[in-house]
This record gives C-alpha cells, sequence and structure tokens, in this order.
C-alpha cells in the first residue's frame, strides 16, 4: 500500500498528461523529477487509491482532472425523483379503481398537457408513469405491466388514431407525448392543482371514445383515393 502511495504522483501526472513531475518519498530517497514524453499518455481507465480516472490524450478540450473538476450537472439533466409511496408493488395493493376508457383518455391527456416543454418529469413519460399519474390502482394496475397493458392500451391507442398523443420511443420503455398535431393551435386548458388535477377533464372532449369492433384500434380509416377502382 505505501509503495502505491508512492507512484500515485507519478501516476496522476501520467493520467493528467504532464510531462514531468517532481516527487519524495523513502522508496525513491530524495526528490525525484520524472519525464513522461507526449506520445505516452494513458489511454484506458487508471484506478489510484480507489479513484477512477478517465484517459484523456484522446480529447482535445482538456485533460481528465479538468473534466472531473467541471462540477455537477446541470439542473435541466437530473432527473426528478418521483414520490416516496408510488411503486407499482405498492399501488397494486391498493383498492382497485374502475376508470373507463372515456375517462383514461381525458386523464392521459391532462397528464401530458403538464408535462409539455418537459416540466413535470423532464423527460417524455413511459407507460407505466402515466399508468400511476392518471390514478389506476389495484387491478387496473396490476394487470398492466410494461408490455402488456390491457387495462389502458385501448385509451393509448384511441387516442393514437385521433393524433392526440404520440409515441416518441418503443424501447426499452413506450414513451408518449402530445401530438404535434392537437397542439398546433393551442391545447385546451387544463388544471395545474396538484390537489385537483382532474377538475377540468370533463371539457376535454374526443370524437371516439369505445373501440371498435374490427381492426387495429390505433388505426385510422380513410377515403379510397380511387373509389371506382376499390369498387371492383
Amino acid at each position: 500500500m505505501v509503495q502505491r502511495r508512492a507512484w500515485a504522483p507519478v501516476l496522476l501526472a501520467a493520467v493528467a498528461g504532464l510531462t514531468t513531475v517532481t516527487t519524495s518519498s523513502w522508496l525513491f530517497g530524495s526528490a525525484t523529477t520524472f519525464a513522461f514524453p507526449a506520445s505516452l499518455a494513458v489511454k484506458e481507465s487508471v484506478l489510484v487509491d480507489g479513484l477512477k480516472f478517465a484517459a484523456t490524450n484522446a480529447r482535445s478540450d482538456g485533460s481528465a482532472v479538468t473534466m472531473y473538476a467541471s462540477g455537477h450537472n446541470i439542473p435541466e439533466k437530473v432527473v426528478l425523483k418521483e414520490p416516496k409511496g408510488m411503486k407499482v408493488a405498492l399501488l397494486k395493493k391498493m383498492p382497485t379503481t374502475h376508470l373507463t376508457i372515456e375517462e383514461m383518455m381525458q386523464r392521459i391527456t391532462t397528464v401530458l398537457i403538464r408535462n409539455i416543454g418537459l416540466r413535470v418529469s423532464r423527460q417524455p413519460l413511459s407507460t407505466v408513469k402515466l399508468m400511476k399519474m392518471i390514478g389506476l390502482r389495484g387491478s387496473q394496475l396490476k394487470h398492466g405491466g410494461r408490455m402488456n397493458y390491457d387495462e389502458m392500451k385501448p385509451a393509448l391507442a384511441m387516442l393514437q388514431s385521433q393524433k392526440v398523443i404520440c409515441k416518441i420511443k418503443s424501447w426499452p420503455e413506450h414513451t408518449w407525448e402530445i401530438h404535434e398535431a392537437f397542439r398546433e393551435f393551442g391545447v385546451p386548458p387544463v388544471s395545474m392543482d396538484d390537489r385537483e388535477p382532474w377538475k377540468m377533464c370533463s371539457i376535454l372532449k374526443f370524437e371516439r371514445v369505445k373501440p371498435p369492433k374490427y381492426g387495429p384500434i390505433s388505426g385510422v380509416y380513410r377515403e379510397p383515393k380511387y373509389p371506382d377502382i376499390a369498387k371492383r
């Protein structure tokens, strides 16, 4: 351990890209100066006394010491933590809710409007977060996993077909945002009060709130471009 500490200034200088370093210890006797040519820069991570310093000479914007001391991340990049008690394992043990498809659609739209500009979570909301934020509890949340959200799938699919919401990505989690066509001329007002988030849900109306009997729920049915050919 003593020998490794004696070599620590030399290794730190190599990682930092310094050309010379002076050290003194019982291992080297008196003060000793080491020289490092620029071509011998460390290219791999080095572990010195439990601290991991990344390789630097491949970067032109500064050394590892400079990057290590650059400070904390900006607040916009820090992911907000969920409130205590919002785990799925706990919420699925609560009394079961009985939200209809129309109520789910209204609440999903309200939550996503509130998250415009990433003001709520600083990232697009995933399906699991949406299920918790709109108030699904008990069996309605229990049967809706990351890929098999049976209770909420019709509501999401019909909002997709009406271009109210859009899927940002599908792996590793499905994340959602308000569709650009829906927000082109402004969005309807929603309640920004956390104590009464669903106060203005009743003003949200949709063209369809019942899933179709046949075909994909998220599909868009349009008139044929050439009706004569379609009749044949």
